[in-house]
């Protein structure tokens, strides 16, 4: 039986004044699409993401993926001999700074690509600064389908939100009938819900109750009772980590005692739901918990490094690294060279998905999924009945 799972994504827009600000820096540097890197220097990359604000905790996962898969490649010697590096710069994944933060890039002729930014919305509003540039933006969190809508350089790692969504409904679909709903009173969460909601129905999943939820609330007692209420074998939480652990340990304490979907394969997410984790089943990703020899090696590897088990987001980050540095060994690092390789097709090798083929949207064409659940206070890989 097929296996699936759900992640989170981000809705944004790309605002009117991207477009000019691109010519803008563009005109100011006079850069233009055939930007390259020294040739006796490193390979530089971009990273535009939060290290701080209120998503400043994915952008701690995102640096140590990042740190692991530069200490591996430049350890190997690099990319045919040149060192890798990255150029942070702290947008808190607000498209008001990811903009200027591309137009940085853009006028920086060492960055060949750019890594980010953490946020669909903070990706889109910078995108027309990048394809003018023909700078890569490799999106490799941005699940908004029209993040690669974009332009021809934009590329992700990331699946879409109407691809996990729908996987998820009819995956719960195998097992239950009846459930209710929580959902972030965001753009995402109000997105992935419509989604979900939609792809319940042709499943023929009914949703007894649906309510939104603040991410910030430290008390959804009043939503969750009346979700117990409204008699569902299930509650379905899209939303993240933090907010996760909080519903799931106060729908038990309530007396909820069915099952609960939602929270994030994260070790945090763990320690915040302590016990009332146990059972829960993760519609989001397979990294801790999946027995794959890669992905086995994978955590081993991180967890001497660190201390402690990977984010699904470290994973993320760590896979995007490689792709690039592999996109530079095959084109050639120049910005034109990553274009050439990424788009010339061939296969891919992740940690996430194994291997893949980017398929006409840019994004992982042929993946296996696999969610997993919380067992004796340890993510292993869950079973549909």
């Amino acid at each position: 039986m097929p296996k699936y799972l759900s992640r989170r994504a981000f809705v944004g827009a790309i605002p009117a004044f991207a477009a000019l600000s691109a010519c803008s820096a563009l005109s100011r540097a006079g850069a233009t699409g055939s930007g390259s890197a020294d040739q006796g220097g490193s390979i530089v990359l971009g990273v535009s993401g939060p290290r701080t604000g209120a998503s400043a905790e994915y952008g701690q996962y995102w640096q140590e993926g990042f740190d692991l898969a530069l200490e591996e490649l430049n350890a190997a010697g690099g990319v045919d001999g040149r060192k890798v590096e990255l150029k942070w710069e702290d947008s808190q994944s607000d498209p008001k700074q990811s903009v200027p933060i591309a137009q940085k890039f853009v006028a920086d002729a060492a960055v060949i690509a750019e890594l980010g930014d953490f946020s669909s919305g903070a990706s889109m509003a910078a995108s027309a600064t990048y394809q003018q540039a023909g700078l890569v933006q490799f999106g490799f969190t941005n699940s908004n389908p029209d993040f690669t809508k974009g332009g021809d350089h934009m590329w992700s790692t990331s699946l879409t939100q109407e691809f996990y969504q729908t996987r998820a409904a009819q995956w719960i679909a195998g097992s239950y009938q009846r459930i209710s709903v929580v959902y972030l009173e965001s753009d995402w969460g109000k997105n992935s819900f419509d989604i979900f909601k939609a792809a319940a129905a042709e499943a023929g999943l009914e949703i007894a109750y649906e309510s939104p939820i603040q991410p910030d609330s430290e008390d959804y007692r009043p939503v969750l009772i009346k979700a117990r209420d409204a008699g569902p074998q299930a509650v379905v939480h899209l939303g993240y980590g933090p907010d996760g652990a909080r519903i799931v340990r106060q729908l038990r304490e309530i007396g909820f005692t069915g099952q609960f979907f939602g929270g994030q394969n994260t070790p945090q997410f763990l320690e915040a739901a302590g016990s009332a984790a146990e059972g829960t089943i993760i519609i989001e990703n397979f990294l801790i918990g999946n027995d794959s020899p890669a992905v086995v090696d994978f955590n081993k590897r991180f967890k001497d490094r660190f201390g402690h088990d990977p984010s699904t987001f470290s994973a993320y980050a760590y896979d995007a690294l490689n792709v690039l540095a592999e996109a530079v060994r095959r084109g050639g690092a120049t910005r034109e060279g990553v274009f050439k390789a990424l788009s010339d097709g061939g296969r891919w090798k992740t940690v996430q998905f194994g291997e893949f083929e980017f398929s006409a949207d840019r994004r992982p064409g042929d993946v296996t999924l696999l969610p997993v659940t919380v067992k004796n206070g340890a993510y292993v890989p869950a079973e549909a009945s």
